[in-house]
């Protein structure tokens, strides 16, 4: 069990995710620039970097635009470490194989940066778009396409941009309901945990889904001291992050 982005239920604390924590989302400003260089990083580290060794590495950075990293790579090119795709992109991090999980999404992601600030009101900064606004943003379909607007980022990697939205400050904090919904629509790797868990039934209606994982994250929010919260990162987002990760692990609880 040593890759630790994969397996780990203390999202916070992955290498992957320590590392965007330190390195892309550390700047709470990050995204209210105009030239979007803030969205290009995160797109570019949930669609192409994420559990690479490029990612877990202490070479890991942000890059200021597309000819920023051109240069980065070609700097190291020569070296052994940095030799090959596979360095920067592993097409299984998040379980199932991403054909289109490749470094040619940089520079899709680099002509859509300035979507973001489109599409949400940059001018009052009180007003945060919600999770539910950014989910529905990030995995809206480009203009007469069936195809998704930002490539490589499906319903898993949209939800997994929200809450490291919404650890770094940038997004507001969902109520549980609000993020039990979201996870209900993607429908993947947490729902079934709460399945392996005895806690749904395959099948179950949204209200029943939504209602049980409330339920689970006020025992668990009753269970814990404040301390030991604070030391593993726990939220509701932390949450779904565990219950993926059951099912990965083999643990059966009951």
């Amino acid at each position: 069990m040593s890759d630790l982005d994969h397996f780990l239920p203390f999202r916070q604390h992955a290498p992957s995710l320590a590392n965007a924590r330190r390195h892309i989302y550390a700047e709470l400003d990050g995204l209210s620039g105009d030239d979007g260089v803030g969205f290009f990083n995160i797109l570019a580290f949930r669609g192409v970097f994420f559990g690479s060794p490029f990612a877990r590495s202490n070479q890991f950075r942000w890059f200021d635009s597309l000819e920023d990293w051109e240069g980065f790579r070609n700097n190291h090119h020569e070296a052994d470490q940095y030799r090959g795709e596979e360095y920067y992109v592993v097409k299984h991090c998040y379980g199932q194989s991403q054909a289109g999980r490749q470094l040619s999404l940089l520079s899709s992601y680099w002509t859509l940066r300035n979507k973001w600030n489109d599409t949400f009101d940059k001018s009052d900064k009180s007003k945060k778009p919600t999770v539910t606004n950014v989910f529905r943003f990030l995995t809206s379909n480009s203009t007469n396409s069936n195809k998704t607007l930002f490539p490589n980022i499906g319903k898993l990697t949209a939800l997994l941009i929200c809450g490291d939205l919404v650890e770094a400050g940038i997004l507001p904090m969902p109520s549980t309901k609000d993020w039990a919904e979201s996870i209900n629509k993607m429908g993947k790797g947490s729902k079934a945990g709460m399945e392996s868990c005895k806690l749904v039934n395959k099948g179950c209606s949204r209200e029943e889904f939504c209602s049980a994982f409330s339920l689970l994250d006020e025992a668990i929010q009753m269970e814990f001291t404040e301390e030991e919260k604070k030391v593993m990162g726990y939220n509701v987002v932390m949450l779904e992050h565990t219950l993926c990760k059951i099912n990965r692990i083999g643990v059966e609880l009951f």
